[in-house]
């Protein structure tokens, strides 16, 4: 149940993340550190970071909801990756870290890997 209830919450807040880009996308994305791009960008930077966020918040309430870990492979993927990119974009190009974001992302991956471990505990 603890699985449910971990999923379920990182599920919602990035679904709030996503209404965000939506709703308020300049709020959203001072929130992480940049500007709200301008023509064709906006475009791609409002498109993208909702996508990135429906789908993690999606695949992790789905995940809660029928209880079944599969669908946490999805979440942890563009979590765990997104941590791993940020990362690399400060060794290879020299970027600023965004700490927060990239702390959050491992934390939320960790405890989505956990997840996988405590629903699989309980189908054996």
């Amino acid at each position: 149940m603890i699985a449910r209830i971990l999923s379920g919450i990182i599920g919602l807040f990035m679904l709030w993340i996503c209404v965000g880009w939506v709703i308020d996308p300049e709020s959203a994305a001072i929130s992480l550190e940049m500007p709200l791009l301008e023509g064709m960008a906006r475009n791609t930077q409002i498109g993208d970071f909702s996508a990135f966020f429906f789908t993690a918040g999606l695949f992790s309430c789905i995940a809660a909801y029928r209880a079944e870990y599969v669908w946490l492979y999805a979440s942890i993927s563009l979590l765990g990756s997104a941590a791993i990119f940020r990362s690399l974009s400060v060794v290879v190009h020299g970027a600023d870290p965004l700490t927060s974001a990239i702390v959050g992302e491992i934390v939320m991956t960790v405890i989505l890997v956990f997840c996988v471990y405590l629903m699989k505990k309980e189908r054996a």
